[in-house]
Protein backbone atom coordinates (compact mmCIF):
# COMPACT_ATOMS: atom_id res chain seq x y z
CA UNK A 1 0.00 0.00 0.00
CA UNK A 2 1.06 3.76 -0.10
CA UNK A 3 0.46 6.44 2.02
CA UNK A 4 1.61 9.83 2.15
CA UNK A 5 1.50 13.14 -0.55
CA UNK A 6 -0.12 14.74 -3.29
CA UNK A 7 3.06 13.41 -5.53
CA UNK A 8 2.23 9.73 -5.05
CA UNK A 9 -1.70 10.64 -5.14
CA UNK A 10 -0.74 11.74 -8.30
CA UNK A 11 -2.56 15.22 -8.41
CA UNK A 12 -3.17 16.46 -11.74
CA UNK A 13 -4.00 12.65 -13.22
CA UNK A 14 -7.28 11.48 -14.54
CA UNK A 15 -10.20 10.69 -11.98
CA UNK A 16 -11.75 7.36 -11.93
CA UNK A 17 -15.39 7.03 -12.95
CA UNK A 18 -16.55 5.43 -9.50
CA UNK A 19 -13.86 7.58 -7.30
CA UNK A 20 -15.15 7.54 -4.05
CA UNK A 21 -15.92 11.08 -2.29
CA UNK A 22 -12.90 10.64 0.21
CA UNK A 23 -10.87 9.43 -3.36
CA UNK A 24 -12.15 13.11 -4.92
CA UNK A 25 -11.34 14.70 -1.78
CA UNK A 26 -7.95 13.63 -1.68
CA UNK A 27 -7.29 13.85 -5.35
CA UNK A 28 -6.16 9.84 -5.72
CA UNK A 29 -5.91 9.40 -9.68
CA UNK A 30 -5.64 6.40 -11.81
CA UNK A 31 -2.45 6.74 -12.46
CA UNK A 32 -1.35 7.15 -8.96
CA UNK A 33 2.16 5.48 -7.65
CA UNK A 34 -0.63 2.69 -6.18
CA UNK A 35 -2.14 2.01 -9.38
CA UNK A 36 1.21 1.99 -11.02
CA UNK A 37 2.48 -0.59 -9.02
CA UNK A 38 -0.33 -2.17 -8.81
CA UNK A 39 -0.44 -3.22 -12.31
CA UNK A 40 3.35 -4.15 -12.40
CA UNK A 41 2.70 -6.95 -9.40
CA UNK A 42 0.07 -8.22 -10.58
CA UNK A 43 -2.35 -7.26 -7.88
CA UNK A 44 -4.48 -4.34 -6.41
CA UNK A 45 -2.28 -2.10 -3.73
CA UNK A 46 -4.25 0.63 -1.56
CA UNK A 47 -4.14 3.71 -2.40
CA UNK A 48 -4.23 6.10 0.52
CA UNK A 49 -1.99 8.91 -0.11
CA UNK A 50 -3.76 11.74 -0.41
CA UNK A 51 -2.91 16.01 -1.66
CA UNK A 52 -1.61 17.98 1.23
CA UNK A 53 -1.53 15.41 3.88
CA UNK A 54 1.64 15.18 5.98
CA UNK A 55 2.29 13.69 9.14
CA UNK A 56 0.43 15.28 11.85
CA UNK A 57 -2.53 15.84 9.55
CA UNK A 58 -2.85 13.16 6.76
CA UNK A 59 -0.76 10.09 8.05
CA UNK A 60 -0.66 10.01 12.03
CA UNK A 61 -3.83 12.35 12.61
CA UNK A 62 -7.04 13.43 10.77
CA UNK A 63 -6.93 15.55 7.55
CA UNK A 64 -9.65 17.77 6.32
CA UNK A 65 -9.67 17.63 2.91
CA UNK A 66 -11.97 20.14 0.46
CA UNK A 67 -14.39 19.91 3.51
CA UNK A 68 -13.95 15.96 4.00
CA UNK A 69 -12.46 14.92 7.42
CA UNK A 70 -10.38 11.99 5.76
CA UNK A 71 -8.77 9.11 8.79
CA UNK A 72 -5.82 8.87 9.41
CA UNK A 73 -3.76 6.92 7.38
CA UNK A 74 -1.68 5.07 9.72
CA UNK A 75 -4.90 4.00 11.40
CA UNK A 76 -6.57 2.72 8.42
CA UNK A 77 -3.02 0.85 7.25
CA UNK A 78 -2.93 -1.05 10.86
CA UNK A 79 -6.61 -1.99 10.12
CA UNK A 80 -5.18 -4.16 6.92
CA UNK A 81 -4.40 -7.86 7.61
CA UNK A 82 -0.44 -8.77 6.99
CA UNK A 83 0.27 -5.69 3.98
CA UNK A 84 2.80 -7.06 1.86
CA UNK A 85 4.42 -3.46 1.59
CA UNK A 86 4.26 0.01 3.02
CA UNK A 87 5.42 2.80 0.34
CA UNK A 88 5.89 6.54 1.95
CA UNK A 89 5.93 9.34 0.58
CA UNK A 90 6.42 12.41 3.24
CA UNK A 91 8.31 16.11 4.14
CA UNK A 92 7.95 18.66 1.69
CA UNK A 93 4.12 19.34 3.01
CA UNK A 94 5.48 19.07 6.43
CA UNK A 95 8.19 21.93 5.96
CA UNK A 96 5.51 24.05 3.84
CA UNK A 97 7.69 23.71 1.23
CA UNK A 98 5.59 25.61 -1.16
CA UNK A 99 6.30 28.29 1.03
CA UNK A 100 10.01 28.47 0.60
CA UNK A 101 10.09 27.96 -3.02
CA UNK A 102 7.16 30.90 -3.37
CA UNK A 103 9.48 33.13 -1.11
CA UNK A 104 12.36 32.41 -3.45
CA UNK A 105 10.96 33.40 -6.54
CA UNK A 106 9.23 36.15 -5.25
CA UNK A 107 12.37 38.05 -3.32
CA UNK A 108 16.25 39.07 -5.19
CA UNK A 109 17.94 36.95 -2.39
CA UNK A 110 16.09 34.41 -0.29
CA UNK A 111 19.81 33.11 1.50
CA UNK A 112 18.25 35.74 4.63
CA UNK A 113 18.57 34.47 8.34
CA UNK A 114 15.42 34.51 9.05
CA UNK A 115 14.25 32.18 6.36
CA UNK A 116 17.06 29.97 7.06
CA UNK A 117 16.02 29.80 10.78
CA UNK A 118 12.35 28.96 9.89
CA UNK A 119 13.60 26.18 7.47
CA UNK A 120 15.69 24.66 10.88
CA UNK A 121 12.90 25.08 13.07
CA UNK A 122 10.49 23.36 10.63
CA UNK A 123 13.48 20.45 9.45
CA UNK A 124 13.73 19.62 13.31
CA UNK A 125 9.89 19.68 13.95
CA UNK A 126 9.72 16.81 11.00
CA UNK A 127 12.80 15.03 12.49
CA UNK A 128 10.36 14.49 15.27
CA UNK A 129 7.19 13.69 13.57
CA UNK A 130 9.23 11.26 11.36
CA UNK A 131 10.29 9.80 14.06
CA UNK A 132 6.82 8.68 15.47
CA UNK A 133 5.68 7.78 12.18
CA UNK A 134 8.78 5.53 11.41
CA UNK A 135 8.31 3.82 15.06
CA UNK A 136 4.48 3.09 13.86
CA UNK A 137 5.52 1.29 10.88
CA UNK A 138 7.95 -0.59 12.63
CA UNK A 139 5.80 -1.92 14.97
CA UNK A 140 3.22 -2.92 12.28
CA UNK A 141 2.12 -7.36 13.02
CA UNK A 142 3.14 -8.31 9.91
CA UNK A 143 6.41 -6.32 9.43
CA UNK A 144 6.03 -5.14 5.96
CA UNK A 145 9.07 -4.07 3.89
CA UNK A 146 9.00 -0.32 3.78
CA UNK A 147 10.08 1.93 1.20
CA UNK A 148 10.78 5.48 1.83
CA UNK A 149 11.07 7.93 -0.75
CA UNK A 150 12.97 10.97 -0.71
CA UNK A 151 12.17 14.24 -2.20
CA UNK A 152 13.22 15.36 -6.06
CA UNK A 153 15.22 18.49 -6.82
CA UNK A 154 12.64 20.60 -9.27
CA UNK A 155 15.44 22.78 -11.24
CA UNK A 156 18.99 22.71 -11.67
CA UNK A 157 21.30 25.90 -10.69
CA UNK A 158 21.93 26.30 -14.62
CA UNK A 159 17.72 26.53 -15.63
CA UNK A 160 17.36 28.67 -18.30
CA UNK A 161 13.53 28.11 -18.85
CA UNK A 162 9.56 30.02 -17.65
CA UNK A 163 9.51 28.14 -14.64
CA UNK A 164 13.01 29.14 -13.21
CA UNK A 165 12.26 32.79 -14.51
CA UNK A 166 9.01 32.38 -12.73
CA UNK A 167 5.66 34.85 -12.83
CA UNK A 168 6.51 37.82 -14.76
CA UNK A 169 5.78 40.17 -11.42
CA UNK A 170 8.51 38.15 -9.52
CA UNK A 171 12.22 38.61 -10.31
CA UNK A 172 12.37 34.71 -10.43
CA UNK A 173 14.70 32.38 -9.46
CA UNK A 174 18.85 33.01 -9.66
CA UNK A 175 21.32 29.85 -9.81
CA UNK A 176 22.28 30.38 -6.12
CA UNK A 177 18.73 30.46 -4.85
CA UNK A 178 18.06 27.22 -6.93
CA UNK A 179 21.47 25.86 -5.65
CA UNK A 180 19.66 26.80 -1.93
CA UNK A 181 16.52 24.67 -2.50
CA UNK A 182 18.83 21.92 -3.15
CA UNK A 183 20.76 22.28 -0.25
CA UNK A 184 17.99 22.20 1.61
CA UNK A 185 16.37 19.31 -0.28
CA UNK A 186 19.47 17.76 0.31
CA UNK A 187 18.92 18.28 4.19
CA UNK A 188 15.50 17.20 3.85
CA UNK A 189 16.66 13.77 2.26
CA UNK A 190 19.16 13.45 5.25
CA UNK A 191 16.64 13.24 7.70
CA UNK A 192 14.37 10.81 5.62
CA UNK A 193 17.66 8.42 4.99
CA UNK A 194 18.76 8.11 8.07
CA UNK A 195 15.70 7.70 9.78
CA UNK A 196 14.80 5.12 7.18
CA UNK A 197 18.14 3.07 7.37
CA UNK A 198 17.97 3.23 11.51
CA UNK A 199 14.96 0.71 11.57
CA UNK A 200 16.62 -1.41 8.10
CA UNK A 201 13.90 0.35 5.72
CA UNK A 202 14.45 0.83 2.19
CA UNK A 203 15.05 3.81 0.55
CA UNK A 204 14.28 5.01 -3.47
CA UNK A 205 15.45 8.64 -4.60
CA UNK A 206 12.85 9.48 -7.58
CA UNK A 207 14.52 8.62 -10.61
CA UNK A 208 13.00 12.42 -11.90
CA UNK A 209 14.69 14.71 -14.31
CA UNK A 210 14.36 18.08 -13.32
CA UNK A 211 12.58 20.77 -15.39
CA UNK A 212 14.38 22.74 -17.71
CA UNK A 213 16.33 19.68 -19.04
CA UNK A 214 15.34 17.86 -22.32
CA UNK A 215 13.27 14.62 -22.35
CA UNK A 216 16.04 12.04 -23.07
CA UNK A 217 13.45 9.45 -24.47
CA UNK A 218 11.24 11.60 -25.91
CA UNK A 219 8.14 10.99 -23.70
CA UNK A 220 7.85 14.81 -21.84
CA UNK A 221 8.86 15.97 -18.77
CA UNK A 222 8.74 14.16 -15.62
CA UNK A 223 7.49 17.36 -13.40
CA UNK A 224 4.76 19.99 -14.64
CA UNK A 225 5.93 23.24 -14.89
CA UNK A 226 4.83 26.52 -13.69
CA UNK A 227 2.43 26.75 -16.85
CA UNK A 228 0.72 23.42 -15.75
CA UNK A 229 -2.09 23.33 -13.07
CA UNK A 230 -0.16 21.66 -9.96
CA UNK A 231 3.46 22.91 -10.27
CA UNK A 232 6.47 20.64 -9.13
CA UNK A 233 4.42 17.48 -9.09
CA UNK A 234 5.01 14.44 -11.25
CA UNK A 235 3.40 14.15 -15.13
CA UNK A 236 1.86 10.76 -15.41
CA UNK A 237 5.25 9.65 -17.47
CA UNK A 238 7.42 11.01 -13.96
CA UNK A 239 4.79 9.18 -11.82
CA UNK A 240 5.60 5.99 -14.41
CA UNK A 241 9.43 6.60 -13.99
CA UNK A 242 9.14 6.47 -10.00
CA UNK A 243 7.38 3.04 -9.59
CA UNK A 244 9.97 1.97 -11.64
CA UNK A 245 12.52 1.48 -8.46
CA UNK A 246 9.59 1.17 -6.49
CA UNK A 247 8.57 -2.03 -7.96
CA UNK A 248 12.35 -3.00 -7.82
CA UNK A 249 12.08 -2.96 -4.13
CA UNK A 250 8.36 -4.68 -3.42
CA UNK A 251 9.49 -7.38 -6.16
CA UNK A 252 7.05 -8.78 -8.33
CA UNK A 253 5.54 -12.50 -7.76
CA UNK A 254 6.43 -14.60 -10.29
CA UNK A 255 4.25 -15.42 -12.83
Amino acid sequence: MVIGDSRVARLGGPRAPDASPEDVACARRTDSLARQVGAAVGDEVLDLAGAGARIGAGLRAPQVARGLSVPPQVGRLKQVEDPAFVVVAVGPNDLNWTDLIGYCYAVADCADNFTAGEFRYRLAAFDRDYADLLADLATLPSHPRVVVLTSYDVLRPDAQCSTSRGPRQYPGLTPEEIALLADRNAELNGVLTTGARRYGFDVVAPPLAPLCTPSADGLGPDLQSLDDPHPFHPTAVGELRLAIPVVDRVGVPPG
